[in-house]
């Protein structure tokens, strides 16, 4: 009778009763950054957040370079799954909806995170949970990137370097669904890919010096190394933009050059959710995928890391943490 009235008192308050168990198992990181697969405590949201069952976390570079500042706690950030329990003050969101966003505090490479709402956004139905979980990172960087960093506009030339990454294949489509002109820069083995997600030209970084291929474009986004940066400066025209997310460029040789160098700021503009929100409406209408180059076991999870380390992925890496009904193998 308790177990009736509370359920009837929590659905007329709108929340559903949290489902988790008290435990879970999670990719914990160790002594010397060390991962492995332990049994812990299942996190449970604050006001403002919410439980996700994760059923696959994506991997990106910032997961193994903060391994430093994580030993003792639960890997990665990215995450998709569904909704296991609300927490107080959060509204707009029930329990059960496919969902995916980045559980910067909780960590994500395991079976329940926690995520914040303005790091939340619904899934697309075009996408796979696994293709979901290579989204929250990589598509809010790029979007910020190229729109509120780079101020996107229709009819731009956009020279977008390490164009096969994750950020980089983010950004080929956001910039091709702006209507811009794409240029991007990869290895010979990932050239037929950039043209299928609509690459205009495409550069071979190891034989072709892109300053010999391209000048006088609109708009550089660097996503390869801080090198790269010094390099770009002479291909964007007066009054251009070179964008990094790899460190800054020169400021003094930014001015002589008279264009504006700039990187991604979270802490003004749009919130995560309200830009993850954008890349899922590309996604459902038919503009943005993620292609996913390999699917790991939580067990698994160093030797993804090593791939990522190695730098020439081709758009994501993903940690199957519990796969669905609904999820599919690419």
């Amino acid at each position: 009778m308790r177990s009736i009235l509370f359920s009837a008192v929590v659905a007329s308050l709108g929340v559903a009763a949290p489902a988790a168990p008290e435990k879970m198992q999670g990719v914990q990181v160790g002594a010397g950054g060390v991962l492995s697969v332990q049994e812990v405590p299942v996190p449970r949201p604050g006001a403002g957040e919410v439980l996700i069952k994760v059923r696959a976390a994506g991997v990106n570079p910032v997961d193994w370079k903060i391994v430093g500042s994580r030993t003792g706690q639960i890997a990665g950030i990215d995450v998709a799954g569904v909704i296991d329990s609300l927490g107080e003050g959060v509204t707009g969101w029930k329990v059960g909806e496919p969902v995916l966003g980045s559980a910067r505090q909780s960590g994500g490479y395991a079976e329940y995170a926690v995520v914040a709402v303005n790091s939340l956004a619904r899934k697309p139905q075009s996408m796979t949970f696994e293709q979901a979980a290579g989204v929250p990172i990589t598509g809010e960087t790029a979007w910020r990137a190229l729109y509120e960093a780079g101020n996107l506009q229709k009819g731009q030339t956009v020279l977008i370097h390490g164009a096969a990454g994750g950020v980089g294949s983010a950004a080929v489509q956001i910039a091709k669904a702006a209507g811009a002109r794409v240029i991007g820069t990869a290895s010979a083995n990932n050239h037929e890919f950039l043209k299928s997600l609509g690459v205009d030209q495409v550069i071979d970084y190891k034989t072709q010096k892109f300053e010999d291929a391209v000048k006088d474009v609109d708009l550089v986004l660097n996503t390869a190394n801080a090198e790269t940066n010094a390099r770009s400066i002479g291909v964007v025209r007066k009054g251009g933009v070179l964008v990094s997310v790899v460190g800054p460029a020169d400021a003094a040789a930014c001015e002589a050059a008279q264009i504006r160098c700039t990187r991604p700021d979270r802490s003004t503009g749009p919130s995560n959710a309200e830009l993850l929100a954008k890349v899922g409406q590309l996604a459902d209408a038919g503009k943005f995928k993620v292609f996913v180059e390999n699917v790991y076991p939580m067990a698994d999870t160093a030797q993804a890391w090593e791939e990522s380390r190695d730098g020439h992925t081709r758009g994501k890496l993903i940690i199957q943490v519990s796969p669905g009904p609904t999820m599919k193998h690419q």
